[in-house]
């Protein structure tokens, strides 16, 4: 595209803005030159190879597929065919083949089963009966129970598949299923249950809570036992008709993978009783021969009812070992139901159940061929339990037992198991066995050969421990057994490998396929189990792998490895991974050490183990490999291929060949660019191993104790263990990080499962490959890079001058003055990323709008980078000074959720941590179990933090389904307790026996009004809480003076409910749409004040990716393999349907300023919320990398529609509902293709694709048409023309006024709307909209346009009207596009950024030039006028009425709302609440005056009063820079403003509270006097504008004061004249008021009517380089006459600064100035000064006396100094004469009233012509002029241009262009007031 019309970019060719088709998919070239794209490419690459490889090998070989992270198995169906699987699939293998129907859920660790079952039937896969296999997913574990309970009855054999909570969910219709006798197998992988936290890990906890349902109880030890007891479940619960609950341990059997021999589907069908089937079918619900079953029963019948069941379960085992056997004769594999491995005569058995067995079956084994008489009697069927059976395969001889349950029950005699065995032998008086139990593996805990010897031991003790643990350090109650050495029961020739790899790097994988590949290529058995952290992405996974010739028994960890391979070389500093080396065995570390390094690499543990152990050491840098292959950072088949090269498992010949072989057909239909990559980068891993020689003086030295695991002696014990989150990394955090939490003591943790916030600081991960580093030159300081950053490693700080000068010298270097004005005037700025915290992901890059980020390597950013992101972690917390209610506020608030666990570039955590920093020291979570809960609250790492205070998040977990009633429990509680507060502060203020000071009694009065009035909570104006704020000043008073009554102290200790606690119940899209949206519906149909926040991935990403009712039509997901057929449930429409939700679609990615706005909304409105915010997922199937460009195009195609309804707009006759993104612009099909969700099935089946996703298209169109409608005023209107389809709900009327903004912050929408409402108030028609929504086309019909636009930054365009303004440069368009159009524009900025509202002049030239015609000249509205913007648009508003031709003045008017709420209560003048010195703007200081020195003669009534004034800044935050200007803000006499009060009928001591509302424009304080309103806030006695009157004239009740306040509204002749009378005489506020006195305005009006008081800014007359310490001005007085009354009058500000006495408290703030200071001190500055504006100059001068008294050279400085008298005026003469004799400074003075012919500075410099001239335009000088406004800059220019004209010898207009250019370079500088 060609150079822009219009206006010049600020920002390159498009104003710092993309083409709309760079919107959704970044340039590839920009993303290279900011280091981006790579990563996640290559990332996401083999995510989606994975995908397709899967679906290509299924249609090519026809054969079953299972996903598992990311492995493929093929399963072949010849019978006996060996197959590596694990326990998971073995089950669902068997599950599929023998059902009809299956109804599933997702909970870890069974879905994989569900998985699979929905895969092959999408596949097309036939079972035993032809059929493919019917799935339905339901909205929960009790949804699949009841609808398996259906299917039974209707006559099919249904199966499930489940665990833990989702296991309990299902009990209820467990009871119906074997009640009614019905066949049915479920297969359980057995997990923990939720107690005082979270478990996803085995035992039986789960199972044994089921064991009163009726279900048959049977046991799976191994992945072989599982296929074999879910076959034999299967049969005999066909023939039986009783239901089967087959379980084995969670993980420990269903993810481990196992060599075994398959059980084929013909073997399988074989088996089947095809009687059983008919009579199951017979016994079917069917009209044809109806029965009924479930009747209601009375006491009469029931008990009889129940027993008559008995004989169901007689002879079940016999059942079971007739089908063992039968499977037995046709596999080989055979196992008894209660089966007995050890010596026959056995005086010590082990009774266990599950795959703890195997572990004491193999311990035996070696312990009987060591000679002991133990034994083990392994139980698989636990219920019905069978006395018989269990006693016969005990030993006789057997005398003491050990009763081993994976499970507890708290205040039990005993666990489940031991009871059983303990009642056997009790009944069948067997008295003589002592036995003993005890609790082993909870949570997956291990159980090894060592861990069953000491339970043998205990046994062999005379009084053995009757009840024990066994596995952990019971240092509390001493329960636990001691554990010897490790021993070691494998068989020989079993070779053991450990894999430590980062999460996502492909480790996990490749060691899958490796040992697949030996499994199924090779003789040898395997083994393969995989230990993840719990990390979402970037995480340690851990890899134990066996290999053997004989088959291994051992699922437990390995613990002595012939081979370790460390992936990531900062593990050798985490990790103590050498202690479960061999002997002899080998160590490859993947790194970029040379041998030569490593003796200062590797820490001395690690050498010395290696010394020790005679180990070989080998290095490769697969990294550099892979990358160099083309393989980015995944390095699983370089490290494969070193695998096999180093381990010795197998011949590395064949094992090359396998290997390449996989890759081929793996890769194959990725082409043989892809295959070649991979087959290059296993080539090159041979070249690249390194072995490395291990120094025996290395084994020299003792071991070095690893911190963190000192045991706590019992005296030591607290009921809180921990008191904060660093004493809880260091006894905690740091040994499971390590790796090491396995031996930690029981009385390291606390009961009950509390821990403290803010450990994950500690975690410094350091994962990210590369990471960012900010160019602050670049940086507009948006804060975009931190709003997006998911792990908040990104942020925004402020430094005051002092902090700055102790900063690192980089941190020093990169910071820059803090732009935006206010407070942050006050502080310098800098982006600061945390390198160890960072994950990579690249969104701060992205989002940047000035590529000012920029990846780089990360071992370079965290040396370059650490000290900085500690030294800025360690500044002051200032998120108290800003507003958070803007984007860019926000980002300044403490994130309280940091450095989490979610995966890099996660589209939850935005959303969650930016909730946190709008209300984080006030909120209560209650969160889902899911994503959110895993990445929020994992043990040891808790994100969630703390401020200074100690205050942040209050966090907790309920379960999975019932979140949204764990929430409405929280905050009903906390209204009851907050009621009972109530009523104890009634009491204490009614009880005369209470003695309280006056502000205790002002502020509980205060407390006990909001809560008697019900007033629900109001924002501050940063945005803090009003409740929140009373709660901080009651606790002080109350701790000080509960002393004095016991009814105080109870308020005392009652202190935390007088904040308002923000309730959050957040969760994913599982839990809201699915699972728990029962509860969600019943709690937002409460009308309870609390707010839910569904971050929706549309699926369950947590479990895998499966589908949910979020899951939109079309999308493939887990459970919906071929396309979900059914649409997304519109969760947000119906609960709009209720009328009393508040409801919010957001997305933070695409329109933050809309997220921010919606959370306030929420958390104020005074009911229940639901925001459902879109959260990009990787399962999703696209990079999230480009999540930013992907989310605005799923806004643009309307596929997620931002809007807000709010109930309580109603009440104001305002419609609710309001669509935030509507125009309908982008295409769906494009989002659809990016997504491999959805791409999956269009390559899969393409017309079944397109049926789907038109499905999808017309769901999206219909929604966003009506919400176009439902967004419309005359709604009901709207909505009939839609129906009778006259209408859309658009169109445009031609005669009606358009109002277009753009906006970012929400300004100039604000100032759009309201504009349309004065316009329809005068009678026209008109409509609003963003420029983007507005179509486009639609532009030249219109007939007046009106322009709102805002500028952000240093010149971007807002968001909004981005794709508008790129449209307009298009070359298609002709210049008399716009004929007919009529348009104006008004623009709104901030003037200290050097692109000041170019936007809106850029919309302003382009629509000229495009031929429409211009009504008026453009309007500004600046943020640094005295009323911020207020002042340019009110001043230009009646020019537009008069432009229109319409009445300056509405016909219908009326009192508008009042925009603060003031309280009022009795007080006194002399004691207002809040000292006067305390009251002070956002953003000033209060410094202390040193000096009030008149500069003029004194007491010979000289008519100008200048003054020097200086300040102490020593001890405070404020700085200064030469050039700046110091505002200060005056305050009102106080006998003026009492006068005032007085004349206004005002009490001037009534104490006040304001509470700003909705169109608040003024700062003011919470708690003043009325007095104190006048004389520190407002600006009563300052000039008013037209508004001012237009308000009054509404409050006026005398006719003839109404008429003539309506006449200057007007602008009537006689109002004009009245107008200017007014102006003539200066009238302030006061003065109208004083002559209206019938208009008496409210104070909650009047407040918003007159400006506050507004600062008066002074060029500062010192350098910080000579005076660092104190600020000095120099000020003339401003003073008048007035005309009418001939009363003299003095400047607010200057005649405050005059009366101020040394001491006195002044509220100043330091501003920016514009002037540009040379770079070097040798430049030439020339500086032309009139009477005070010489302060800056004095500065500038300074600043080179200081440079040269310090031995630096300095350049040539000119001074032309302007006065009237020389002798009364010359400033600081003798100050300036000293530096003139130093030789720095050249004067040239003008002082015009000391001769007849006046003489200005401007004849001085053209004097001075040649030499100015050479110094400036040759030797690259600087020129500077101060002085007021009025003629100053026209004459100095004129001048200027004399001297350029004389110089050059060039006409006028090249002297202008040579002026202008100087002005672009900053090298010709105005400094000019008013």
């Amino acid at each position: 595209m060609s150079q822009l019309r219009g206006s010049t970019a600020p920002f390159g060719r498009y104003g710092g803005l993309s083409p709309e088709e760079e919107r959704v998919q970044e340039d590839p070239a920009r993303l290279e030159s900011l280091g981006a794209g790579a990563a996640a490419d290559m990332e996401y690459e083999q995510f989606l190879k994975t995908k397709t490889v899967q679906r290509a090998m299924f249609q090519a070989e026809n054969k079953t597929i299972v996903t598992q992270v990311h492995d493929t198995d093929i399963i072949s169906k010849n019978e006996g065919a060996d197959a590596c699987i694990d326990g998971n699939q073995a089950a669902a293998h068997v599950a599929y083949a023998l059902s009809d129907i299956a109804f599933i859920y997702p909970i870890t660790p069974s879905s994989p089963m569900g998985e699979m079952v929905d895969e092959w039937a999408a596949q097309g896969l036939l079972n035993c009966y032809g059929q493919r296999l019917s799935v339905t997913e339901m909205q929960s574990e009790a949804g699949a129970a009841g609808a398996l309970h259906g299917a039974l009855k209707s006559g099919a054999f249904g199966t499930t598949f489940t665990a833990s909570q989702g296991l309990l969910l299902m009990i209820p219709n467990m009871f119906k299923i074997a009640g009614e006798l019905l066949p049915c197998v479920m297969h359980v992988a057995a997990r923990s249950l939720a107690t005082q936290s979270l478990c996803i890990f085995g035992d039986h906890s789960d199972v044994m809570a089921c064991r009163t349902t009726g279900w048959v109880m049977l046991a799976s030890e191994s992945v072989e036992m599982a296929q074999c007891h879910a076959l034999i479940s299967h049969l005999v619960s066909m023939e039986r008709r009783v239901p089967v609950q087959h379980f084995f341990d969670g993980f420990r059997t269903s993810h481990e993978v196992n060599k075994v021999k398959l059980l084929d589907y013909e073997t399988m069908r074989s088996f089947i009783n095809w009687d059983a089937v008919k009579a199951h079918h017979d016994s079917a619900l069917n009209p044809r021969h109806p029965h009924i079953q479930g009747q209601s029963q009375g006491p009469d019948i029931f008990f009889q009812c129940v027993e008559a069941g008995n004989s169901a379960y007689e002879g079940l085992a016999d059942a079971f070992e007739e089908k063992a056997r039968l499977v037995a004769e046709k596999t080989g594999h055979s196992f008894a139901l209660y089966g007995y491995d050890g010596h026959p005569e056995a005086t010590r058995v082990i009774v266990v159940m599950g795959s703890g067995a195997i572990t004491c079956s193999e311990t035996v084994t070696h312990l009987v061929q060591n000679g002991e008489k133990v034994g083990v009697l392994k139980v698989r069927l636990f219920r019905p339990w069978d006395h018989r059976r269990f006693l016969a395969a005990l030993p006789e001889t057997a005398t003491r037992l050990c009763v081993l349950d994976r499970t507890k029950e708290p205040g039990a005699q005993g666990e489940p198991l031991l009871m059983e065995v303990a009642t056997t032998l009790h009944l069948m008086a067997r008295h003589g066995v002592i036995c003993v139990g005890g609790r082993y593996g909870l949570g997956s805990k291990e159980f090894t050969p060592n861990m069953v010897v000491a339970c043998f031991e205990n046994l062999r003790q005379e009084a053995p421990k009757p009840r024990f643990t066994v596995g952990i350090n019971d240092d509390v109650t001493h329960l636990s057994l001691p554990v010897g050495e490790w021993l070691d029961v494998l068989p020989t020739g079993t070779t053991e490998c450990m894999f430590y790899g980062l999460g996502s790097d492909g480790t996990v994988g490749a060691n899958k396929s490796a040992v697949k590949l030996i499994a199924l290529n090779t003789s040898l058995y395997t083994q393969a189990y995989f230990e993840y952290d719990a990390k979402k992405s970037g995480g340690v996974t851990i890899s134990h792998l066996r290999f053997g010739p004989k088959p291994i028994c051992a699922p437990y960890n390995v613990r002595t490895a012939d081979y370790i391979a460390i992936h990531k070389e900062s593990y050798v500093h985490k990790y103590d991974m050498m202690r479960f080396l061999k002997v002899g065995g080998v160590c490859v570390i993947n790194c970029t050490w040379s041998q030569d390094e490593l003796e200062a690499q590797l820490p001395e543990n690690m050498r010395r183990h290696l010394a020790q152990k005679g180990a070989r050491l080998y290095l490769v840098d697969a990294t550099k490999i892979a990358v160099k292959a083309g393989l980015g950072k995944r390095i699983n088949m370089i490290m494969q291929s070193v695998f096999f090269k180093l381990s010795g498992v197998m011949d590395y010949e064949a094992a090359l060949d396998l290997l390449k072989g996989s890759i081929r057909k793996m890769y194959g239909k990725k082409g043989e660019k892809i295959v070649k990559m991979n087959i290059d980068g296993v080539d090159a891993s041979l070249e690249g191993i390194v072995e490395c020689r291990v120094p025996t003086e290395w084994a020299a030295g003792d071991k070095v104790p690893k911190a963190g695991l000192k045991e706590f002696a019992p005296a030591e014990r607290k009921e809180n263990v921990f008191a904060d989150a660093e004493s809880f990394a260091r006894r905690i955090q740091t040994p499971c990080n390590d790796l090491d939490g396995n031996d930690l003591p029981v009385s390291t943790f606390q009961a009950g499962g509390r821990v403290p916030l803010g450990t994950s600081q500690y975690e410094k991960r350091g994962i990210a490959i590369n990471v960012p580093r900010v160019d602050m030159d670049k940086c507009t300081q948006c804060n975009k890079c931190s709003l997006i950053c998911p792990h908040a490693a990104v942020r925004p700080f402020l430094m005051s001058q002092r902090e700055l000068e102790g900063a690192p010298a980089t941190f020093r270097d990169g910071s820059r003055a803090a732009i935006g004005g206010g407070v942050l005037d006050n502080y310098h700025y800098r982006i600061q990323v945390s390198p160890l915290d960072c994950t990579g992901c690249e969104l701060c890059v992205r989002i940047c709008p000035a590529d000012a980020l920029k990846l780089e390597d990360a071992g370079k950013a965290i040396e370059a980078e650490k000290a900085n992101w500690e030294y800025a972690f360690s500044l002051p917390d200032r998120s108290d000074e800003i507003d958070k209610t803007t984007v860019k506020g926000s980002q300044f608030q403490k994130p309280y959720l940091e450095f989490s666990g979610a995966c890099e570039g996660c589209g939850e955590t935005p959303h969650v941590k930016l909730m946190t920093q709008l209300f984080g020291d006030r909120l209560v979570i209650a969160n889902a179990t899911g994503c959110s809960s895993i990445w929020g609250a994992s043990n040891p790492s808790f994100p969630y933090t703390v401020n200074a205070k100690g205050e942040g998040p209050a966090w907790a977990n309920s379960l999975f389904e019932d979140n949204a009633e764990f929430g409405l429990g929280m905050r009903r509680a906390f209204q009851q307790r907050r009621d009972f507060l109530t009523l104890q502060v009634e009491d204490a203020l009614g009880d005369g026996t209470v003695s309280m000071s006056e502000k205790l009694r002002k502020l509980l009065t205060q407390f006990l009004f909001m809560r008697k009035e019900n007033q629900h909570d109001l924002l501050l104006p940063r945005g803090r809480s009003v409740y929140h704020q009373m709660m901080e000043k009651l606790e002080p008073l109350l701790k000080e003076e509960s002393a004095g009554h016991a009814k105080l102290q109870k308020l005392f200790d009652l202190r935390d409910q007088f904040g308002r606690i923000s309730f959050w119940v957040v969760g994913g899209d599982g839990w809201a749409y699915d699972i728990g949206y029962g509860g969600l519906d019943h709690v937002i149909a409460s009308e309870e004040h609390i707010n839910i926040l569904v971050l929706d991935t549309e699926m369950y990403s947590n479990t895998g990716g499966q589908a949910s009712k979020a899951t939109p039509a079309g999308a493939m997901a887990k459970f919906a393999e071929s396309g979900k057929q059914t649409a997304k449930k519109d969760l947000c429409r119906l609960a709009m349907t209720y009328k009393t939700v508040y409801v919010a679609s957001i997305c933070v990615h695409v329109n933050p300023q809309q997220a921010v706005r919606a959370m306030l909304e929420a958390d104020a409105y005074p009911g229940p919320s639901l925001i459902v915010a879109y959260s990009p997922c990787i399962s999703q199937g696209y990079p999230l990398a480009e999540s930013i460009q992907h989310c605005q195009l799923a806004v643009d195609s309307g596929y997620w529609p931002l809007f807000r309804y709010n109930p309580e707009l109603v009440a104001s006759g305002n419609n609710p509902f309001q669509l935030d993104s509507k125009k309908v612009k982008g295409d769906l099909f494009k989002l659809l293709a990016q997504e491999n969700r959805f791409a999956a099935v269009m390559r899969r089946d393409p017309k079944h694709a397109q049926e789907l996703d038109d499905k999808l298209k017309r769901s999206v169109m219909q929604s966003n048409q009506l919400m176009q409608v439902m967004d419309k005023e005359d709604l009901e209107g709207q909505f009939h023309k839609l129906v009778e389809g006259l209408s859309d709900g658009g169109g445009t009327d031609l005669g009606s006024v358009t109002v277009l903004y753009g906006s970012e912050s929400g300004n100039a929408e604000e100032q759009a709307k309201n504009l349309l409402q004065d316009i329809r108030a005068r009678g026209l028609k008109g409509q609003v909209s963003a420029l983007d929504d507005f179509e486009f086309d639609d532009l030249p019909s219109q007939k007046i346009v009106v322009l709102v636009v805002s500028t952000c930054g240093l010149g971007e365009f807002p968001q909004n009207c981005k794709n508008t303004w790129l449209k307009l440069q298009s070359h298609d368009l002709s210049m008399s596009w716009l004929n007919g159009v009529k348009f104006c524009v008004f623009g709104l900025g901030d003037s200290t950024y050097c692109q000041f509202c170019v936007a809106a002049e850029g919309f302003d030239m382009r629509l000229g030039e495009l031929g429409a015609e211009r009504i008026l000249k453009r309007g500004v509205g600046d943020d640094r006028d005295e009323d911020k913007y207020y002042t340019g648009w009110e001043n230009w508003l009646p020019e537009l009425w008069t432009a229109l031709h319409v009445p300056q003045v509405p016909p219908v008017r009326a009192v508008p709302e009042p925009s603060y709420r003031v309280d009022a209560s009795p007080g006194l003048a002399s004691a207002p609440p809040v000292a006067d010195d305390e009251l002070a703007p956002p953003g000033s200081s209060r410094l202390v005056l040193l000096k009030n020195t008149l500069l003029t003669p004194e007491g010979m009534d000289y008519d100008r009063d200048i003054r020097h004034y200086e300040f102490k800044i020593e001890g405070t935050s404020v700085s200064y820079k030469t050039g700046d200007s110091m505002a200060v803000w005056p305050r009102n006499p106080i006998d003026k403003a009492e006068a005032f009060c007085v004349m206004m009928g005002l009490d001037a001591g009534e104490q006040l509270r304001v509470v700003p509302l909705d169109g608040a424009r003024n700062w003011c304080p919470e708690e003043l006097s009325t007095r104190q309103l006048f004389t520190h806030v407002l600006d009563v006695f300052g000039k008013p504008n037209k508004k001012f009157f237009e308000t009054l004239s509404l409050f006026a009740k005398d006719e003839h004061e109404k008429a003539a306040l309506e006449s200057i509204v007007a602008s009537s002749d006689d109002g004009k004249k009245f107008y200017r009378d007014l102006v003539h005489d200066f009238a302030s506020h006061a003065d109208v008021l004083k002559r209206f006195p019938s208009a008496r305005p409210p104070l909650m009006h009047l407040i918003n009517m007159v400006p506050a008081l507004k600062p008066r800014s002074y060029s500062i007359a010192s350098s910080p380089l000579m005076h660092p310490d104190k600020i000095q001005l120099c000020v003339v007085q401003v003073d008048w006459t007035v005309p009418s009354s001939a009363e003299f009058r003095i400047g607010e500000a200057t005649g405050y600064l005059k009366l101020q006495q040394p001491g006195a408290q002044v509220i100043c703030a330091v501003r920016q100035s514009a002037i540009v200071l040379p770079k070097h001190p040798t430049a030439p500055v020339i500086m032309a000064g009139m009477g005070t504006g010489v302060a800056p100059w004095r500065a500038m001068t300074q600043d080179r006396v200081v440079q040269k008294r310090r031995g630096m050279e300095v350049g040539p400085c000119l001074l032309f100094y302007g006065a009237r008298y020389a002798q009364y005026e010359y400033l600081y003469q003798q100050e300036f004469e000293q530096y003139v004799a130093e030789g720095v400074l050249t004067m040239h003075t003008a002082f015009s009233r000391d001769q007849a012919r006046k003489v200005y500075v401007q004849h001085r410099l053209v004097e001075a012509g040649p030499y100015v001239a050479e110094l400036l335009l040759r030797q690259k000088g600087h020129f500077y002029v101060c002085g007021s406004a009025r003629q100053v800059p026209e004459d100095i220019y004129a001048a200027m241009k004399r001297v350029v004209m004389a110089s050059e010898k060039c006409g006028e207009d090249d002297a202008e262009a040579m002026l202008s250019s100087l002005k672009m370079e900053g090298r010709y500088t105005v400094e000019a007031w008013s």
